[in-house]
């Protein structure tokens, strides 16, 4: 995580004006600052990653939050790819969960009896995907023989707002990736750079 401040060419992706612009211009922000980026990769035979919501683990005073995925080769369905249930931020249920099995199983059982549209496609070279913060996903087993590797960039509006910490992993995520940020102000830290601030 924060591989930003470790390589330049990493440094160079993560602070793309033209990933940072659709980030803002998902979420209806003016512009968006960095939460922090996160490489994922999953070796071969690795298993699957239960159901969750991201921003379970950020202590933001707002949903204005997306994640960028970026898959750094084609990734087909036997690498386990992003899996989305559609709308699902309009759930709450499952929210106060972390990743888990137990999220994993309830989670699922709420998003099948709200009858939420359940999307997981393969990713081709160069195609990347936006989730909300508030979005259950989920990711599959890894099948293949090579290693599934993502790299994912973090935005929040550039106004956001640090709340207080209302679990251990929030906490956890204001003392590492907002370290001197102030609860009810803007997360405004070297660590948390503004990407984009509008035309």
């Amino acid at each position: 995580m924060n591989l930003w401040t470790h390589s330049e060419a990493i440094r160079q992706l993560v602070f793309s004006q033209r990933l940072a612009r659709i980030a803002a211009e998902l979420m209806g922000v003016e512009g968006v600052r960095l939460y922090h980026d996160q490489a994922l990769f999953k070796e071969a035979g690795g298993g699957f990653t239960p159901w969750h919501a991201d921003q379970y683990y950020w202590p933001l005073a707002s949903d204005h939050s997306v994640t960028v995925w970026i898959p750094l080769q084609a990734v087909p369905l036997e690498m386990g790819p992003l899996e989305f249930s559609a709308k699902s931020y309009l759930l709450h249920g499952g929210r106060e969960l972390k990743i888990s099995d137990e999220s994993e199983q309830m989670i699922a059982q709420k998003l099948r009896i709200n009858d939420f549209e359940h999307i997981v496609e393969p990713f081709e070279l160069g195609e990347v995907s936006f989730h909300s913060g508030w979005v259950f996903h989920r990711a599959g087993a890894n099948t293949s023989q090579y290693m599934r590797q993502v790299m994912t960039v973090i935005y929040m509006d550039k106004n956001m707002r640090l709340k207080a910490p209302e679990n251990p992993n929030q906490q956890n995520d204001w003392d590492t990736w907002c370290p001197g940020a102030v609860v009810g102000e803007v997360i405004d830290t070297p660590l948390n750079p503004v990407l984009y601030a509008g035309e």
